[in-house]
């Protein structure tokens, strides 16, 4: 008599590896997020644990949610593109209202609920990805016309672009561009279009660093922070000195000197700088670990799923995990110039965590139409004692 229900097998179908890396890094995110934002929390709340509730409740809404994306048909994305894009557009215009969006930093890209603000340009570069994996695969035949073909999903992405670089999101939309590009490629675009594309983009995107005076300030500290070690160099300045902290075991949980005031914003673009230096080298790297087995395994679904649409969804989902972290790593380690692009799943922040909850639930619902050999040995064992059981 089978003991597994129907469900439960659809279910346990999903890359668990996948799963159970994803889940890992959504309760360390909860655990790191508290220890890097007490002091910053007692300080602005009046209570060391305000930070790291909210983040809780944003995991328990992603699990929820990457659950549910993980039981919906793929495929049936499709049906939902032209209201997908259609609201993303709202909710990114919905940004400039008085009254309704919020500003931080000089930066105006959140909408406000009260309890929390949503950043509808983190919804936006998923909503990219499924609309390219949509129309790219659509298109398929007419991809290599310009005026047909390439055109008109370029300028989606392109308003885009415009919008929240409107909304001071530079690296944002820098990263939505990259993604976008990346999926053309994938997709089967001309590259003549592509590097085309590339080369018109590079001047606009010089010009709107240059002409804009933080931006520039930014450049100028990452190639050398020390010119200005209380001004634009003094966040990569403190990042390095987190680093130079760790040493191999770290301080312990709890006792980094850089949150305590040093690092600004020690539980949202500079957490990493902090985990290292309370865990160590070590466990850092054993997290960038992490990150690259998960990228790898997306890759790796991509690359095995049965049509063309889930394909470029896997690989467009791989693509904005791997920039993500890549970026995000890179500033913090001073390799890249300052962006506020965050941490997936460790970073502070309701918007990212749920919009990488829903990609990720995305992939396993591809994991569960890949060939055999994906889903990975421990799978093959676990499928293998159940069918003993039910014997």
């Amino acid at each position: 008599m089978p003991i597994a229900s129907k469900e439960y097998t659809l279910f346990s179908k999903v890359d668990r590896p996948l799963l159970y890396a994803v889940l890992f890094l959504m309760v360390s995110g909860v655990l790191f997020v508290f220890s890097a934002s007490s002091s910053f929390s007692l300080r602005y709340t009046g209570s060391i644990y305000t930070y790291a509730m909210k983040q809780l409740l944003f995991v328990c809404v992603g699990i929820v949610i990457m659950v549910f994306m993980a039981r919906y048909s793929y495929s049936r994305l499709r049906n939902w593109i032209k209201p997908l894009v259609f609201l993303t557009f709202v909710l990114l215009l919905l940004v400039f209202v008085p009254g309704l969006g919020s500003i931080r930093g000089g930066a105006r890209r959140w909408i406000s609920l009260g309890f929390f603000d949503v950043n509808p340009a983190e919804f936006a570069k998923l909503v990219v990805v499924i609309y390219l994996a949509h129309i790219l695969t659509k298109k398929q035949h007419k991809l290599k016309n310009f005026t047909f073909g390439f055109l008109p999903p370029l300028l989606i992405v392109t308003a885009m672009f415009f919008i929240i670089l409107m909304q001071s999101g530079f690296s944002i939309a820098t990263l939505l561009l990259a993604v976008g590009l990346i999926m053309f490629f994938v997709g089967g675009a001309s590259i003549k279009h592509l590097l085309s594309v590339g080369l018109l983009s590079l001047p606009v995107l010089v010009t709107f660093v240059i002409q804009v005076t933080y931006r520039k300030a930014r450049i100028l500290s990452f190639l050398n922070p020390w010119d200005d070690p209380y001004g634009r160099g003094y966040h990569l300045i403190q990042s390095y000195r987190a680093f130079a902290n760790a040493g191999w075991w770290g301080k312990g949980l709890g006792n980094s000197l850089q949150k305590l005031g040093p690092l600004p914003t020690p539980h949202t673009d500079f957490i990493y700088a902090v985990i290292t230096e309370e865990m160590g080298l070590l466990l850092a790297l054993g997290l960038l670990g992490v990150y690259i087995f998960i990228f790898l395994r997306a890759f790796l679904i991509a690359r095995h799923v049965k049509d063309p649409f889930g394909q470029l969804l896997g690989y467009g989902i791989a693509s904005l995990l791997g920039l993500h972290v890549m970026l995000n790593i890179g500033v913090t380690t001073g390799v890249l110039p300052p962006t506020g692009v965050s941490l997936p799943f460790l970073s502070y922040g309701g918007s990212s965590l749920v919009m990488f909850s829903c990609a990720m639930g995305i992939l396993l619902n591809l994991s569960t139409h890949t060939e055999e050999e994906v889903r990975g040995t421990w799978q093959k064992v676990h499928e293998d004692f159940q069918t003993h059981l039910d014997e």
